[in-house]
């Protein structure tokens, strides 16, 4: 819910994938959720609330990836508090997707570091199911390293995590 550049981070975030190639945009909602729902007001967003969301991360990735349409070959999951991620970024990931290449897990790289957000073919939903606390998925990446793309990037929007004061002082100076 903090601002950068008067906006909240998180409609700044949800405004690029809607910018993007992505044909829905899902917002998982926990902590504070009226208020973000107030914040996304006038997106076409659809809202799943996750009732477990002091969990961890983990319990929020299964909400969304548990209201992902049928008919979607994948799902790129993106932070709310990641505002350099933009929909160009989206659309990289989303062109190299390729399942007929064995390019099923899209993730951008900057000096050799994996970063977010990371596009998940619908083969790997089950896994992602079984995601437990506040671990990402980087594991899953690692077990299934032969179906993953690299998508080149520049700079650190793909690691500019907005998780402390310090961080939103350090995005807001740029």
């Amino acid at each position: 819910m903090a601002e950068l550049d008067g906006k909240k981070l998180v409609r700044i975030a949800t405004e690029q994938a809607l910018a993007s190639k992505a044909s829905e945009e899902i917002v998982v909602t926990g902590h504070q959720a009226d208020l973000v729902e107030q914040a996304l007001a006038g997106l076409k967003v659809k809202f799943v609330r996750n009732p477990d969301f002091a969990g961890g991360l983990a319990s929020s990735v299964k909400a969304g990836i548990s209201a992902v349409s049928r008919d979607a070959d994948g799902a790129v999951i993106c932070l709310g508090d990641m505002p350099l991620i933009d929909a160009g970024l989206i659309d990289r990931l989303i062109e190299a997707f390729s399942p007929d290449r064995g390019n099923l897990i899209v993730v951008p790289v900057a000096d050799g570091r994996r970063g977010n957000p990371v596009l998940w073919s619908r083969r790997f939903f089950k896994e992602l199911m079984t995601l437990d606390g506040d671990i990402g998925a980087r594991h899953l990446i690692a077990r299934h390293a032969e179906a993953v793309a690299d998508v080149p990037v520049e700079g650190n929007s793909a690691f500019l995590d907005i998780d402390t004061p310090q961080a939103l002082e350090a995005a807001r100076r740029g």
